[in-house]
C-alpha cells in the first residue's frame, strides 16, 4: 500500500516483488529458509527500490515475530545527490535481545541516522529509498517472522491536505505519567499512548510491558518510535510510523483507528517546549464558538483526570509535528509472544515484609540482572476498564530476590495484586492477601479508690 509519502509492505504479493535470499514467504509473512526439516541460521530480504518525494527524514518500522533465540535487524540506504549510500542499521531487535539503536552516517556526513531517524542533509534531499532485513536463528527448528515493513518519509515541499470535515470521537484509555513506572522519565508518554492503543481494542496490557519491550538500551530510553512499532507488532498488532497531515488523521479516525501523534507543548519544569506523543481519538466542531476541535488524550498531564483533553484545530496544526504511530486492529490467529504473563504464587519471607514468586511450587526469585518494575495495587472494590487504570505503588526488590511491601501496607494488611516486568517484557503476576495484625489486648484499667476499698 503506497499514500504518497507513506510505504507500507505486506503480504504475499507485496513481498514477492523483492529479493529474498535464504528466505521463504509462509502465510504471507517472510521466515527463514528450511532444508530437511531445518531452519537455515540467516537469511536476508531485500526490497525493490522505491523513488519518494524529495524528503528530509526517513522513518522506518517492521512487525516481527521473533520467538526465544531468534531475531531480525532492519536496514535502509538512500538515494541522496545521485548515489546510493550505504546500508544503515536500526539495530537487532527482538523481545528477549537487548534492544540497541545505532549511530551511522554517510561518507560525507549529510546523511545520518540517529536511533530512528534518519536525516538528509543533502541539497535536495533524498529521492529513494530501501529497506533490508536480516533474520537470524540459533534453533534451527524456530524462524523470526516479518509480516509488515513501512517507510515514512517528511517532504521537503510538503503539500498537506485537510481532507473532509469529520466529527467523531472514539474511545481512548487515559494514562497519566505520574501514576506509572518513573524509570524511564517523560519519555514515558509514549508507551503509555502505545498501550492505550492496543487497549482499545480488547488487550489488556500494561504501559511498563510495552516500556521495557520497546526499550532502547543504547540509551535507556523509550522514545524510539521504531522500537514502540516493533514492540506493537511483536503484540499481534500491525502498527507502523507515518508522516501524516490532517487528512490521514482523519482518514485513520473515519476508519475508527485511534491514532500516536507527536506534539509540541510545554512541560512543567522544562524551560524550552518539548515534543510529546499524545492519543488521538477523535474530532468536535463547537457550535457556540464556531470552532473546530481535536481530542486528544495527553499523557504527560498532571493527573489521571486531566488526561482528555481538547485543542482548537488551528493550535493543533500549529504544534503537530507530522509524526504518527498507525495501529489496526490484531487479526485473528496471528503469532504473537507479547504479552507474556507467568501466573505465580507469593510466598512470605523469613523477615518482615519480604514476599517471594513461586511457580507451581517451585522457588522463582527475581534473578540477580533483573532491572525492571515492580509494584502492587489493592483491590479497592472497583471495576476498573483495563489493569492499567489501578491503583500501583512500587516495590523494592531485595537482594535474594525477593519483593519488601511498605512497612505502612503490611500494618494495614489487605489483599494485593503484585506484577513484577522484567526487561525483556515478561511479568510475574501473583495475587495475595496481606495478614491483618491483630488488635492490642485492652489493658485492665485500675480499679477506683472507691472499689477498692468499699465502706464497711
Amino acid at each position: 500500500m503506497e499514500q504518497r509519502n507513506n510505504l507500507v509492505l505486506q503480504g504475499t504479493e507485496t513481498f514477492s516483488r523483492g529479493q529474498l535470499d535464504n528466505v521463504a514467504l509462509d502465510g504471507g509473512a517472510l521466515v527463514l529458509d528450511s532444508v530437511a526439516g531445518r531452519c537455515l541460521q540467516y537469511g536476508s530480504y531485500t526490497t525493490p527500490e522505491f523513488a519518494m518525494p524529495p524528503f528530509c527524514n526517513l522513518n522506518v518500522s517492521w512487525n516481527a515475530f521473533a520467538p526465544h533465540n531468534t531475531m531480525v535487524e532492519v536496514r535502509c540506504r538512500v538515494y541522496a545527490g545521485n548515489r546510493w549510500t550505504g546500508w544503515m542499521s536500526f539495530g537487532k531487535w527482538a523481545p528477549g535481545y537487548p534492544r540497541c539503536s545505532c549511530t551511522s552516517q554517510s561518507d560525507d556526513g549529510m546523511i545520518f541516522l540517529m536511533g530512528d531517524t534518519v536525516t538528509v542533509a543533502t541539497p535536495g534531499g533524498g529521492t529513494g529509498v530501501q529497506l533490508q532485513v536480516n533474520l537470524s536463528t540459533n534453533d534451527d527448528k524456530v524462524s523470526p517472522q516479518v509480516r509488515l515493513l513501512a517507510a515514512a518519509v517528511r517532504p521537503l515541499a510538503w503539500e498537506k491536505h485537510c481532507g473532509h470535515p469529520l466529527n467523531r470521537q472514539l474511545y481512548l484509555p487515559e494514562y497519566c505519567l505520574s501514576a506509572h513506572d518513573p524509570s524511564f522519565g517523560r519519555t514515558m508518554d509514549l508507551p503509555l499512548v502505545m498501550a492505550a492503543l492496543m487497549n482499545c481494542w480488547g488487550e489488556d496490557i500494561l504501559p511498563e510491558e510495552v516500556a521495557y519491550v520497546m526499550e532502547d538500551m543504547a540509551h535507556s530510553t523509550t522514545a524510539n518510535a521504531a522500537f514502540a512499532a516493533a514492540a506493537a507488532g511483536c503484540c499481534g498488532y500491525p502498527c507502523w510510523q507515518a508522516w501524516m497531515d490532517l487528512a490521514d488523521l482523519r482518514a485513520q479516525i473515519h476508519d475508527g483507528c485511534c491514532v500516536a501523534v507527536q506534539v509540541e507543548r510545554r512541560v512543567r519544569g522544562q524551560r524550552d517546549p518539548m515534543r510529546v506523543w499524545m492519543g488521538l481519538r477523535g474530532f468536535d466542531h463547537d457550535e457556540a464558538r464556531m470552532v473546530d476541535l481535536v481530542q486528544l488524550n495527553d499523557p504527560a498531564a498532571d493527573s489521571d483526570g486531566s488526561v482528555g483533553t481538547t485543542m482548537a484545530m488551528v493550535d493543533f496544526m500549529r504544534y503537530f509535528t507530522g509524526r504518527a504511530i498507525a495501529l489496526r486492529a490484531k487479526p485473528r490467529d496471528i503469532a504473537a509472544n507479547r504479552p507474556r504473563r507467568l501466573r505465580c504464587e507469593l510466598v512470605p519471607g523469613k523477615e518482615e515484609g519480604v514476599y517471594f514468586f513461586e511457580q507451581r511450587g517451585e522457588a522463582d526469585p527475581l534473578p540477580e540482572d533483573f532491572s525492571g518494575w515492580t509494584a502492587y495495587a489493592l483491590h479497592d472494590g472497583v471495576a476498573h476498564a483495563t489493569t492499567a487504570h489501578r491503583d500501583f505503588h512500587c516495590m523494592e526488590r531485595t537482594r535474594d530476590g525477593g519483593i519488601r511491601f511498605p512497612a505502612a501496607q503490611m500494618a494495614e494488611g489487605g489483599r494485593c495484586s503484585v506484577y513484577a516486568v522484567d526487561q525483556t517484557g515478561t511479568m510475574r503476576v501473583a495475587e495475595v492477601r496481606l495478614p491483618k495484625p491483630k488488635p492490642a489486648p485492652e489493658t485492665a484499667r485500675p480499679a477506683s479508690q472507691a472499689q477498692a476499698k468499699p465502706e464497711k
